[in-house]
């Protein structure tokens, strides 16, 4: 019984270790796929702005509000597409992460109810 819950409890120390490594990458591609969300919204702001404006334009400044919009509207698709094509790749950092830290837990249970179980026999 003590021989089991200590391969248990190396077991959830293996486990940890890696859950802890899984969940540092994920939290690395968290904060990336976060400012990548964020470029996406100055880009959405920054287009909305340049259609916002009521006040008369001269045809220089018309060409440059156009030209500013359609640079926005460019950037807008390109962060668009890059959070399109990062998406996959996040959700399944997220499951391998989730995956790592329920196996953790799950041999941490394990080891306690097997502790319980030798305890009870004993009394």
């Amino acid at each position: 019984m003590v021989d089991r819950i200590k391969q248990l409890a190396q077991l959830e120390g293996i486990a940890r270790i890696k859950a802890e490594r899984q969940l540092k990458a994920f939290a690395a591609f968290a904060l990336h796929m976060n400012a990548a969300h964020q470029r996406a919204d100055a880009m959405r702001t920054s287009l909305a702005q340049s259609y916002s404006s009521i006040a008369p334009l001269t045809i220089p400044e018309a060409r440059a509000a156009n030209a500013q919009a359609r640079r926005s509207a460019r950037e807008l698709r390109h962060a668009d597409q890059e959070l399109q094509r990062l998406q996959p790749r996040f959700d399944a950092a997220r499951k391998v992460a989730a995956t790592d830290f329920g196996r953790a837990e799950a041999l941490l249970a394990l080891a306690a109810q097997e502790r319980r179980h030798r305890d009870r026999e004993r009394f």
